[in-house]
């Protein structure tokens, strides 16, 4: 019995790991040409937690604002928590789902999908209870280990293949030591300038009242010479 449920599964999530799409529902489009200056949003702003991941990924207009994502059974790989995605990017049908794993617990699952993603760059959706598949899925890790990304999108248009590179090197870098070190050092350089600033605005002020006070000065010795 357990096996057989373990295969249905498999079976029901095979179907949203290849992206499959419904007929008639139009989907949120995105444009490649309305590109987010990294720079200008920082990942502290937000959680380090799925829905924080969703929220940052969101504000670079790498997924759609406005859909309304598909809860997925994450614990078939041995996540705590999935979301699915279905939009398009200039008109190419693409599905992003992203899952979020708990790195203080290790669950064999888990730690066998993480660790085939680390060699290979892809897994096996099951490969233990006696159900095995030889289909493999493509799959991005994040460097701090929490977070795993399936995003499939067809075009080989330059501005979809660059949005694929873009929001992968996002979620690798999502609340990563690299990353917040990064963060914290432009923090730092941000409020240095800020410090130096107010220190020259101050040593302009305090050198433009001597200024003032020796010509006030120097008109009451004149006056004083007059009278």
């Amino acid at each position: 019995m357990k096996k057989i449920i373990l295969a249905v599964l498999c079976a029901v999530l095979c179907l949203t790991l290849t992206g499959c799409f419904q007929k008639g529902p139009q989907y949120e489009n995105l444009d490649t040409n309305n590109a987010v200056d990294p720079d200008t949003i920082k990942q502290s702003d937000f959680a380090d937690d799925l829905d924080g991941l969703v929220k940052y990924l969101k504000a670079l207009n790498y997924l759609p604002v406005q859909t309304e994502p598909t809860v997925m059974l994450a614990e078939v790989i041995g996540a705590k928590k999935g979301y699915r995605y279905i939009f398009t990017v200039d008109n190419s049908n693409v599905v992003c789902e992203l899952y979020e794993y708990d790195t203080s617990y290790s669950d064999p699952n888990a730690s066998r999908v993480i660790e085939e993603i680390k060699e290979t760059g892809s897994f096996h959706l099951f490969n233990k209870e006696g159900v095995d598949t030889d289909t493999t899925y493509p799959a991005t890790l994040s460097d701090s280990g929490k977070y795993v990304m399936l995003y499939g999108d067809g075009s080989s248009n330059q501005g979809n293949v660059v949005r694929k590179k873009l929001i992968e090197n996002t979620v690798k870098a999502y609340y990563s030591e690299s990353s917040k070190t990064s963060e914290a050092s432009e923090t730092s350089k941000t409020a240095e300038t800020s410090e130096t600033s107010k220190a020259a605005e101050t040593s302009e002020t305090s050198k433009t009242a001597e200024a003032s006070a020796e010509s006030k000065a120097d008109e009451s010795s004149e006056a004083s010479k007059a009278a």
